[in-house]
């Protein structure tokens, strides 16, 4: 006699994409799904870690390419799915800033908040010279996996280059529009190297202002009693 089939993969959650304000409906991860993700977080391989995040959420919410969406989106919209799938809360490590005792915090993922998005989400133009201008994007995860550092566990210096790199969406000159996702990786890094520190910290601020996932949370330590305000921002500091 065969086995009786679940009806676990209908969506039924509704969730509102930061960047697009798209309503979206979601169901939770089922159990092949957290397999994947569970192997790729062992691995502690990056590039696995994000592809297994973005395969998971095509399949948890139809209809949407996550592989075009902006980086905070994805890490949003993970929070969601996941506190529909396996609670909804997650308990995190935090040291004591008196006698750096390790506490466990508990967190409610809804209470997980997205920075302000500060830039339109069409794009930015930022002029380098009277001539020459690049048009910046918010980068998105199937940019950062094409990212070397990712494999190789480049510098701080390697990844903030990166990002750069992945926020470029075009330079522009008086006679033409260049989109660099046409051109060799080599080609776009030389241009990036070729900048001033003046022209690289119009393209940084742009990097730095990326909204992000971030929450503050007050616990009092188990050792030695001081009360303590842990601050975890980014996805890979909630899970």
């Amino acid at each position: 006699m065969p086995l009786p089939k679940l009806n676990n993969d209908t969506p039924r959650y509704e969730m509102t994409i930061p960047s697009t304000k798209e309503s979206v409906m979601f169901r939770p991860f089922l159990v092949k799904e957290q397999k994947t993700l569970l192997v790729a977080f062992e691995s502690q391989d990056q590039k696995l870690i994000l592809s297994s995040l973005l395969g998971c959420l095509e399949t948890c919410v139809p209809g949407i390419n996550v592989k075009d969406l902006a980086t905070f989106d994805v890490d949003y919209m993970f929070t969601q799915v996941r506190s529909k799938s396996v609670g909804e809360s997650t308990t995190l490590l935090s040291a004591c800033t008196e006698c750096n005792e390790e506490n466990e915090v508990k967190i409610k993922l809804d209470d997980i908040k997205l920075s302000e998005i500060k830039n339109d989400i069409n794009g930015k133009v930022v002029p380098l010279t009277d001539d020459i201008s690049v048009e910046l994007k918010y980068p998105t995860y199937n940019d950062l996996i094409k990212n070397t550092t990712l494999k190789d566990g480049g510098s701080k210096a390697d990844v903030l280059f990166e990002s750069i790199v992945s926020c470029l969406k075009a330079v522009q000159t008086q006679e033409e529009n260049i989109v660099l996702r046409d051109e060799p990786k080599e080609e776009v890094e030389t241009f990036v190297n070729s900048l001033t520190s003046e022209q690289l910290e119009k393209i940084t601020n742009y990097v730095q202002d990326l909204p992000t996932l971030t929450h503050v949370q007050k616990f009092n330590c188990k050792k030695c009693g001081k009360e303590n305000e842990a601050r975890f921002e980014g996805l890979q500091d909630f899970f």
